[in-house]
């Protein structure tokens, strides 16, 4: 509690580093600080699973409820934040995950249907999304209003876990076509002020914590793309690919086939 409380104060020290952020590509020379351990853990720690989608402005989703057609509603959130639905009225939408929206909705419904059925789809989302995986205690994909920076990512994605190495993250920016990659020492960000290793975010960026410190960010990169991709912005979809979750456990990608994919359209 006391780690997450440090990164949201700290978070005020570097707004100012937003304009002065310099570009960074894979192909800068990037300093191999330690030779003894250049491959990269992987797998787990905590489950790899994309979090709740947290829906912001311009998201669009449709609401069912079950055998109730004219309860059925397609809706777009708006920047005040709240929509209004038949019967119910009012409600928030702006900020909350799916679950909870459909927990909402239910919990609304409950007063004329027994025992109501709600089934949310997102069918295209607008809102600036980031995404913070690896050793974070809720990775996930991630709403954020500009300016954000790394550490606030993290703190959003409930702070580092034991196993995380926060002298060792990577930030991926531009997708797996023609990626920027960086190497991101937050502890000194945190313990030292160091602004120039607490960039601001853009719309698409990933945030990866790693359990293992990364001497070589190029061969990281080349292996996590491989994982990563199936999740990055895609010409038709965001795929969320169920086997994301087994790569970094250890487990066969062909475990997977049996679980269903979650596809999110494009803006």
């Amino acid at each position: 509690m006391i780690r997450i409380l440090a990164l949201i104060i700290i978070f005020l020290t570097f707004i100012s580093a937003c304009g002065t952020e310099k570009k960074f590509t894979k192909n800068n020379s990037v300093a191999e600080v330690s030779k003894k351990n250049p491959d990269v853990d992987l797998e787990g720690g905590k489950e790899i699973v994309l979090s709740e989608f947290i829906l912001g402005v311009g998201d669009e989703v449709e609401i069912t409820v079950y055998r109730h057609d004219d309860l059925n509603k397609k809706i777009r959130i708006p920047p005040e934040g709240k929509n209004t639905l038949p019967l119910i009225g009012e409600i928030q939408t702006k900020g909350v995950s799916i679950h909870q929206l459909s927990e909402k909705i239910k919990e609304g419904y409950d007063v004329y249907i027994e025992n109501p059925q709600v089934t949310i789809e997102i069918a295209s989302y607008k809102g600036q999304k980031i995404f913070v995986l690896g050793e974070v205690n809720n990775p996930g994909v991630y709403q954020f209003d500009p300016p954000t920076t790394v550490l606030e990512a993290v703190s959003k994605a409930g702070g580092f876990t034991l196993d995380g190495k926060d002298n060792s993250v990577v930030l991926i920016r531009g997708g797996t076509s023609n990626p920027e990659i960086k190497k991101l020492d937050l502890e000194s960000a945190l313990d030292k002020g160091e602004v120039s290793q607490n960039m601001c975010l853009q719309t698409g960026d990933v945030v990866f914590v790693p359990r293992t410190f990364i001497a070589n960010v190029d061969r990281f990169f080349s292996h996590f793309e491989k994982i990563i991709r199936p999740i990055l912005f895609m010409e038709q979809a965001i795929i969320v690919a169920p086997r994301v979750e087994d790569v970094f456990q250890g487990e066969s990608p062909s475990a997977s086939k049996s679980k269903v994919p979650i596809v999110i359209a494009p803006p």
